[in-house]
């Protein structure tokens, strides 16, 4: 020993600062979490470009506007022509859309049932006579 001097250790709070980090960053994660989902709520649509088939779709949203827009965002991101619109606006039911491109021809059946919604808008494709029928959106949208 080199005398009688204590050696003082420095305690630095490091729990105290990683368990504030991971804090920081749960939180920033519900934060994005909560802005990028929608809010639950009974409204969808779906959009469509005439010219390209090109489609989007958007539910649960707690504002009619708010699907609107998201879902003609949706067709656009997928490369339509800019001339996407709104075909299908749903309020607490379902919505599907099927395509021919070979008939270059859509279409878009709204009712309560999803199963009953999908194969109407088969149906209707295939009695075009379209042989290539395909659902591109089967969507439903309600608060529950």
């Amino acid at each position: 020993m080199y005398g009688d001097h204590e050696v003082e250790h420095e305690h630095k709070p490091y729990g105290l600062m990683v368990l504030l980090l991971l804090s920081m960053v749960a939180l920033a994660g519900v934060a994005y979490w909560k802005m990028a989902k929608p809010g639950s709520g009974p409204y969808g649509a779906i959009a469509m470009s005439d010219s390209s088939l090109t489609y989007g779709g958007a539910w649960g949203y707690a504002d009619p506007v708010a699907a609107y827009k998201r879902s003609i965002s949706e067709c656009n991101k997928a490369g339509a022509a800019g001339d996407c619109v709104v075909k299908v606006s749903l309020k607490d039911n379902c919505g599907a859309l099927a395509i021919s491109v070979e008939r270059n021809a859509s279409f878009l059946v709204q009712g309560r049932d999803q199963v009953a919604t999908t194969a109407t808008a088969i149906q209707q494709c295939q009695a075009s006579g379209a042989g290539d029928c395909t659902i591109k959106e089967n969507i439903c949208s309600s608060a529950s």
